[in-house]
């Protein structure tokens, strides 16, 4: 059986705001970053336990390479049959501290189709 570290796609969306002409601006989600690779993985029953007693709504643990632009006031779009919204609940965690495998914790959020 062939063993893919990274079997999800997702993408990474900044909260823009665009000049209308008008003197105002309008604000929507952008991609910055598509089709990056990752592994997202549901939280066990007991960590998902833990996290509803200290009222942090996380969900999902998002794992992929590695990056430097990446930050916690974005938000992931995991690009399955729904284009699923992750909302970002966490810094971003070095696994491990060798600079190659990144995690955000995460809650979801509402469906984009």
């Amino acid at each position: 059986m062939f063993y893919q570290e990274f079997p999800h796609t997702i993408a990474f969306q900044s909260f823009i705001e665009t000049p209308t002409g008008g003197g105002g601006f309008m604000k929507e989600w952008k991609d910055v970053i598509i089709d990056c690779e990752a592994f997202v993985d549901s939280l066990t029953g007991k960590e998902y336990y833990q996290a509803q007693q200290l009222e942090n709504p996380v969900e999902y643990n998002v794992y992929f390479p590695y990056r430097e632009d990446v930050k916690n006031d974005m938000r992931i779009i995991w690009k399955d049959r729904n284009d699923r919204v992750l909302v970002i609940q966490s810094p971003p965690i070095d696994q491990g501290g060798q600079g190659e495998i990144l995690c955000f914790k995460c809650r979801s959020g509402e469906n984009i189709r």
